[in-house]
């Protein structure tokens, strides 16, 4: 069989449904080919870095790998964060990188695109994948591509695929059989055993989830663990939409003290049982007293730790279907604390909007909606004002935090999960990515972006509030978006973004950018909060 149809069937086996890149000069035999078979539909954008944003948020949204193929060195090596931000946050992505021709690499010349050494590419994206292969060789190259995949499936990270210019002639023959993943029986029921042990003797447990208990498809159980036993369920910033938020054990987001209920809850409990949690200071860095080894059952996709036993050989579904099928202790579930929603008087334009106020606005019209719509936040301000919502789909790179993220990220949530995304973002994230929102019309695509603009980079201001850069002068957005092929709207007031909400919700051929204007410094109480306590964690 001719890799390129390999290559395909592994993409298929994993459910990929689109390939997004840049064209290249080094990958160009292999996006024709592609297209020739017309198997996969191919997504090209403008820039590396949103190629990587966009097939990271597919993966995301549908919780299965996603591929994006870029050129050898320049295309590869600049996407190197975004693929840095998919690695650190367990996200399944297959990045498939131009590599010279053998030919090419016996002239003796340095290859334009090359960095210090032919193998720089690789050496580099060590860092960041979880495993890298070369696709050098026909009698090898099916057994080493069908690895990467596996890995890339099974440990939810990123991988590399170097493919040789000339890769798209070779036969690589049969394919190879797919190993069965393992489970360790024995460490299993010891595990289970030893959590049942801690859950007996506990008084006050809980649940803290993070994004994994979605990456590995763990959420049922979790939920179901937490409904046998009624144990409260908080989840992190970045796992925030990793349950139902409707669920009737839910507790909230453990960020900070202000929500009094949370970090209460954790204060006081005897047993934290942390499931597929990511150790970020983001969460825990002025939080670590309340994470007593002695108190954590830390449960992850490579094992789990029990006090001082670790158990491996089994993964986060299969430790809870196991511990779901023994007698469990059964606690009290605190009440949740109800608080009233916040009605903002859409009609009242005497008070200013502030990113809290925008966002209450944003949350009562999307709130009327019959349809899913999935919410995509970018870092800074708008993703701290976005707590505000309780959308049941969110994305939001919440750890890593690279800017620029969101409106690639739309592009992907829609041409993977068909739903409409609505999208915040700041006016300094948009401008590294915004306009990628000129292919929407391209791929038949219609999101609806908040653009938070107060002229201003506020999380920067909120770190170093006497540094000058942070002014970003004003841009007229709405008008960059209608050179794209969207409709452009401005906003000032509650009113006036009640109604261009609104207005984009009934437009439903086309993109809706709305320009929301507020004054600089106009901080979320959330991020002033973050940046102090990092600030104190500093000194």
């Amino acid at each position: 069989m001719n890799l390129v149809d390999a290559l395909l069937h592994e993409l298929k086996q994993l459910q990929v449904q689109h390939i997004y890149g840049i064209p290249g000069d080094f990958v160009l035999p292999l996006f024709e080919q592609l297209q020739l078979r017309a198997q996969l539909p191919l997504v090209y954008l403008s820039h590396e870095p949103a190629a990587v944003f966009a097939a990271d948020a597919a993966a995301r949204i549908s919780n299965k790998p996603a591929a994006v193929i870029l050129t050898y060195g320049a295309g590869a090596l600049n996407a190197v964060n975004a693929v840095a931000q998919a690695y650190v946050e367990h996200v399944p992505l297959l990045v498939i990188a131009g590599y010279p021709a053998q030919a090419e690499k016996e002239r003796q010349l340095l290859i334009h695109h090359q960095a210090r050494r032919f193998d720089s590419q690789k050496k580099i994206f060590e860092e960041i994948t979880a495993c890298q292969v070369r696709l050098d060789d026909p009698k090898t190259a099916w057994r080493q591509l069908q690895q990467a995949c596996m890995l890339c499936q099974q440990e939810s990270l990123p991988v590399l695929i170097e493919w040789p210019r000339n890769a798209t002639a070779f036969d690589v023959g049969e394919r190879p059989r797919r190993p069965k993943r393992l489970v360790d029986i024995e460490q299993l029921q010891a595990a289970v055993q030893a959590m049942l042990l801690r859950l007996r003797q506990a008084r006050q447990p809980l649940l803290l989830i993070d994004v994994d208990v979605r990456r590995f498809a763990a959420v049922q159980q979790v939920e179901q663990l937490a409904k046998r036993c009624q144990l409260p369920m908080l989840t992190t910033l970045l796992g925030r939409a990793a349950v139902d938020q409707q669920h009737a054990n839910y507790r909230g987001i453990f960020l900070d003290q202000a929500d009094s209920q949370s970090y209460a809850l954790v204060e006081q409990a005897d047993l934290i049982i942390q499931l597929g949690v990511i150790p970020t200071d983001s969460n825990f860095a002025a939080h670590q007293h309340l994470f007593a080894p002695q108190k954590v059952i830390d449960i992850q996709q490579q094992g789990c730790r029990i006090g001082e036993q670790y158990f491996v050989g089994f993964g986060i579904a299969e430790l809870l279907d196991a511990l779901l099928q023994q007698q469990l202790p059964h606690y009290r579930l605190p009440a949740k604390n109800t608080i009233a929603p916040v009605l903002v008087d859409k009609t009242d334009c005497t008070k200013a909007l502030d990113p809290i106020r925008l966002m209450q606005v944003v949350h009562q019209e999307l709130l009327a909606q019959p349809d899913v719509l999935p919410m995509v936040a970018d870092i800074g301000d708008c993703l701290f004002a976005s707590l505000q919502a309780e959308p049941s789909l969110l994305l939001a790179p919440a750890f890593y935090a690279s800017m620029g993220y969101a409106i690639p990220a739309a592009l992907g949530v829609q041409l993977t999960s068909g739903l409409r995304p609505v999208v915040l973002v700041g006016d300094g994230a948009f401008r590294m990515t915004g306009l990628e929102l000129g292919h929407c019309q391209r791929y038949g695509l219609n999101p609806i972006v908040i653009l938070f603009n107060n002229s201003n980079w506020e999380m920067i201001r909120a770190f170093a509030p006497k540094l000058d850069c942070a002014n970003l002068g004003c841009w007229h957005y709405a008008e960059l978006a209608t050179a794209m092929g969207a409709l452009g709207l401005v906003a000032d007031d509650s009113r006036s973004l009640a109604a261009a909400i609104r207005q984009a919700l009934q437009q439903k051929e086309q993109t809706v950018l709305i320009e929301v204007r507020y004054p600089a410094g106009q901080q979320s109480k959330q991020l002033e909060r973050f940046a102090s306590r990092f600030l104190g964690t500093a000194c």
